[in-house]
């Protein structure tokens, strides 16, 4: 099995000037990280209102720059080099509100244009970065559910994985194994190999989406490691943690 189109790909990819691939790997790279980057944002203080107009502008401003050509994979998760992105449009819905108030303007600025001038963008801290990663944990594990439950409703098992969905992460009371053979009208073994089945699909849709986000195979089982250790941290999420590395 071929290893998966990385984030970094994707970040090279999306670099064609108007090719209809590298539009498509804009758009799989945004869609990945969209959900982080919002949860990130709205921490910081940006009112509710202005929360898609500062996420968009982080976007814009992004992928627009040229900041791309200093990307280095060997220095650092993708995450991180994104998020110094973030902390730049940040910062510039500050400015750009203390301008306001000020009856003046605010002169569009890309993070090139600050790097001439010696500006940077502030570097993350430990704690910005945690959380930045925390929240692409919890968009990793959503994605992987939506995922799942698309292929069991494209099967037509709607009614099954109502039931069996409660057994994986983000439930919020998971029924006995008697009481989910009797909803779905079978008995205790049958459900138990469902539930194992899809545990294990969990499994490989969590780790084919970590894939994505290294840069090498080997980097896949640290970067599990570093996912569970996030979700410990975030209720109703750690039950995903389940040996998840080992047992692919």
């Amino acid at each position: 099995m071929a290893f998966p189109t990385t984030r970094w790909t994707l970040l090279a990819e999306a670099t064609l000037a108007g090719d209809k691939h590298g539009q498509k790997a804009l758009d799989d790279l945004c869609a990945a990280y969209r959900r982080p980057v919002e949860l990130f944002i709205a921490t910081r203080g940006v009112r509710s209102e202005e929360l898609e107009d500062v996420v968009q502008d982080f976007f814009l401003r992004w992928l627009r720059s040229r900041a791309w050509k200093r990307a280095d994979r060997e220095r650092g998760r993708f995450r991180t080099f994104m998020l110094g992105g973030v902390m730049h449009a940040l910062a510039h819905h500050v400015r750009k509100g203390r301008a306001e108030k000020r009856g003046g303007g605010l002169a569009d600025e890309s993070l090139e244009d600050l790097a001439e001038k010696g500006i940077e963008p502030e570097c993350p801290s430990a704690a910005d970065a945690m959380e930045f990663d925390r929240g692409w944990a919890v968009a990793l594990v959503e994605n992987a559910l939506a995922e799942l439950a698309g292929e069991r409703l494209g099967r037509g098992k709607e009614e099954e994985f109502a039931v069996l969905r409660q057994f994986l992460p983000g439930a919020v009371e998971v029924p006995s194994l008697e009481e989910a053979a009797e909803r779905l009208g079978t008995n205790v073994d049958a459900v138990k190999a469902a539930v194992y089945r899809l545990r294990a699909r969990f499994r490989e849709l969590v780790r084919a989406a970590v894939a994505r986000s290294v840069s090498a195979p080997h980097e896949v089982e640290e970067e599990l490691v570093y996912l569970r250790s996030l979700l410990l941290l975030q209720p109703k999420t750690s039950t995903f943690v389940e040996q998840n590395g080992n047992k692919q």
